[in-house]
């Protein structure tokens, strides 16, 4: 029999043997042992405290934030303006210090150089020496790391391609547009191969064309054993693509689930079509609260609750009305972003 054991965040499997008695007998010599990875990423109680440098008065932009990141997950942290999420970022980095708490990357400290030796990141605004080529760009970046330069070369040369910038490798960063610029800064965060991606709003800047070819990437990094951790306000966009969210406001953190864990009960209305409303029907459907809107040749009815679906089917059956259908429509991860902020605006 196998069981599986879980303490303190650790999973282990153990290969057991269990006597007529129901009990279980010790392993014996030479059994399998298997032990399951460590999460990745572990943050526990971290909060970060500025002091404003006139007054002296403190400012709390990270509060007591505790979550743990798989191997080749995409997490997606969510947040308004002054949210604490490029905070969080940088302690993370570790290139700010945290007030208090404990942060690990891969069991290691973030500062210790071998955490950071397979660690890439991308700011929310990349700025590069505009003087230089992407080629010339990335071959500095491969020498900051310590790689073989011939490997990196090659290693760098595959990542303009992916990225849609081989054209233009060896233009000066200069004459780089801002989507230009934004590629150039993920070649550069995935030169070294990271094992863990930050990434600060990697979607600015780009054009639809451009955010699709991103989201194949990351997920093509994800199906190499990467673990992404991204920022971003383009909460569609994140919605697509990440495994799971992490939702902050004021520096704590309200929420955190998978996409379709969040919004599993989020069924906000019910739209029923018709081919055709007699102008009566569509009064009394109006009247009981009902949104009516036409749809083409059809029309469209909005309910929002389950009982009151029942009477308006209730009310186009006595009416003769054809019914197309009736679906549910759940909410999106940008309605449930903001009722979970407006939920935490109102317990503070």
């Amino acid at each position: 029999m196998i069981r599986r054991n879980r303490g303190n965040g650790i999973g282990m499997t153990q290969r057991e043997n269990v006597n007529q008695a129901g009990r279980v007998a010790p392993a014996p010599t030479g059994s399998i042992r298997e032990v399951e990875p460590l999460a990745l990423l572990e943050v526990e109680g971290l909060a970060k405290v500025y002091r404003d440098p006139m007054t002296l008065k403190p400012f709390t932009a990270v509060n007591g934030l505790s979550f743990t990141l798989g191997r080749g997950e995409i997490f997606g942290l969510l947040g308004p303006n002054g949210a604490g999420k490029t905070t969080t970022i940088k302690l993370i980095l570790g290139l700010a210090k945290p007030t208090r708490g404990m942060i690990r990357l891969d069991g290691r400290d973030p500062r210790d150089p071998e955490a950071r030796r397979r660690l890439g990141y991308l700011p929310e605004n990349p700025c590069f020496y505009d003087h230089l080529t992407a080629t010339e760009y990335l071959e500095l970046t491969c020498a900051l790391f310590g790689l073989d330069a011939r490997a990196g070369r090659r290693t760098g040369a595959t990542l303009l391609e992916r990225l849609g910038l081989a054209a233009h490798a060896r233009k000066p960063l200069r004459k780089y547009s801002k989507g230009m610029t934004q590629r150039l800064g993920l070649a550069q965060a995935l030169l070294n191969e990271p094992t863990f991606l930050v990434l600060d709003e990697p979607m600015s800047g780009l054009d639809p064309i451009g955010r699709a070819e991103v989201k194949q990437i990351l997920r093509e990094e994800r199906t190499r054993g990467t673990t992404i951790l991204m920022s971003s306000h383009v909460l569609a966009e994140t919605e697509s693509i990440c495994d799971r969210v992490g939702i902050m406001s004021g520096g704590k953190l309200l929420e955190v689930g998978t996409v379709p864990g969040l919004l599993a009960t989020g069924v906000r209305e019910w739209e029923i079509a018709v081919e055709s409303l007699p102008e009566r029907a569509a009064a009394e459907l109006s009247a009981a609260g009902h949104r009516v809107e036409p749809l083409g040749t059809r029309w469209l009815i909005h309910v929002v609750e389950g009982p009151a679906l029942q009477r308006a089917l209730g009310l186009l059956t006595q009416s003769e009305v054809f019914i197309h259908s009736v679906e549910p429509r759940r909410e999106t991860l940008e309605e449930h972003f903001v009722r979970a902020l407006s939920r935490g605006k109102g317990n503070e």
